[in-house]
């Protein structure tokens, strides 16, 4: 693990804890970003795109691309102190697959960071298939993965093993401009591990890919079981032991676990594992000292230091999904910590103070559509671009002692808009409900356990 996270917090202290040097510069920026070498060799690397302070390298999808490692040349502009994060400008970056990110930051001359994000975009091959439709599939689930030609299709009325196969029927497929898509007009699934072959060809006829199209379960978010733990990388959580994100970041589960504070942890629990979220005082070191809730949630955590006074703007929630669940259900137990707290500012710094009052737990479920000509950034409030369709809560009162057994709970989810569909689902449990705004009791425990969707 990169032990960068006390420096950059050291070479930010002209930023929280002095007046700003007027001659000294808050900008910094990337100027140029190019690619020098990759491996594999035989990968096809097309255009760089930086847009403010995101990098996309577009790469053509090939097998046996991951992991796609990138020897890289970025310039900086004038006004730019020092580079720091999972990339400093001499490292190689690698990609364990298409959605993985990297992360770092500038940091100008007067300490201002400049948080900026890599990642791999699915260029033109000539051979994809840009939509996959048939008869009734508005009413299903269709999810394209360009970067294996992998085609998936869920029914929320349907299972293969109560209905002994699903059909599909007056298959259409839009293929890349001139391409020749060859597929049968209909298909029966029999199995989960049946499925439908596409053969496109692109129009040149270089390029030929051969997509499978799979029937799916009706959607459960991966290792909703809790029993997968570990460390994936500098670009989850800095490689800090978190929950698995299985499929990749920003997909499946995530936690706000960083280098200074360890809020969710596995325990064996009933032969396998589940989560335990703690809360915490967390030393923030030239911050001071915070109030840190144990997390969990569908979506990704970025530490950035300059919204140390708005935490929810570092913590990204849901993942995408186009269905509408009745509703969520879950084991869980929640035990309050003894002493309610508070993280307040004083000057540059937080401190911790008693406050009146018993903790409390919170699962909370939103059901999001967001427009997709912005980039998804779902904060669990009202946002630009995101319309809230359907939501459902459980606030769990540490004055209730019931919540300290064991118990099997499930949050119906109330729909206020049927016109959109859902794009992504946001799922969150927190050991103390106000931890976005540093309250919480340090010693405040929620354990979680067999999460699922109920359609």
């Amino acid at each position: 693990m990169k032990k960068y996270s006390a420096l950059f917090l050291l070479m930010s202290l002209w930023l929280v804890s002095c007046e700003k040097v007027s001659d000294l510069s808050d900008e910094a920026s990337v100027v140029s970003f190019q690619v020098l070498s990759h491996t594999p060799e035989s990968a096809v690397v097309d255009t760089v795109y930086m847009v403010g302070e995101d990098i996309a390298i577009s790469v053509r999808p090939q097998e046996d691309l991951f992991p796609f490692t990138v020897r890289a040349a970025m310039t900086t502009s004038p006004t730019t102190h020092s580079v720091l994060g999972d990339y400093t400008g001499s490292e190689d970056l690698v990609f364990s697959t298409g959605t993985s990110e990297i992360n770092f930051h500038l940091i100008a001359e007067s300490g201002q960071p400049h948080p900026y994000t890599l990642s791999l975009y699915p260029s033109e091959t000539g051979a994809d298939i840009k939509e996959f439709t048939f008869s009734g599939s508005e009413e299903t689930t269709v999810y394209i993965d360009p970067w294996n030609a992998l085609i998936y299709v869920s029914d929320p009325d349907s299972s293969l093993d109560a209905d002994n196969g699903y059909e599909i029927k007056g298959i259409k497929v839009l293929a890349s401009d001139g391409a020749v898509a060859e597929y049968d007009d209909s298909f029966t699934f029999e199995d989960y591990e049946d499925y439908m072959e596409i053969t496109v060809s692109a129009a040149d006829g270089q390029t030929t890919r051969v997509w499978k199209v799979y029937f799916t379960e009706l959607y459960q978010i991966p290792n909703s079981d809790f029993e997968s733990w570990g460390k994936f990388g500098n670009d989850i959580n800095n490689n800090v032991m978190t929950i698995d994100p299985v499929p990749g970041k920003g997909q499946g589960w995530a936690t706000a676990n960083n280098t200074f504070v360890l809020g969710a942890e596995p325990f064996d629990y009933q032969g396998g594992k589940a989560a335990r979220l703690t809360t915490r005082i967390q030393d923030a070191i030239v911050f001071g000292d915070l109030i840190a809730a144990g997390s969990l949630y569908t979506g990704y955590f970025q530490i950035n230091v300059n919204n140390l006074a708005d935490s929810r703007s570092m913590t990204y929630f849901g993942v995408p999904y186009t269905l509408r669940p009745a509703a969520l259900e879950f084991d869980a137990r929640y035990v309050p910590g003894d002493t309610l707290k508070q993280a307040v500012k004083n000057g540059y710094r937080y401190e911790i103070q008693d406050i009146e009052g018993i903790d409390s737990g919170h699962a909370w479920i939103h059901l999001i559509h967001w427009d997709s000509s912005k980039d998804f950034a779902y904060h669990g409030r009202e946002e630009d671009g995101a319309t809230l369709l359907g939501s459902g809560e459980i606030i769990f009162d540490g004055n209730n002692s019931a919540y300290r057994n064991w118990g099997h709970y499930r949050i119906d989810i109330e729909y206020t808009n049927y016109e959109l569909l859902p794009t992504h689902v946001a799922i969150v449990f927190s050991s103390s409900q106000k931890g976005d705004e540093y309250i919480g009791a340090p010693g405040s425990v929620m354990e979680v356990d067999n999460v699922q969707l109920i359609y």
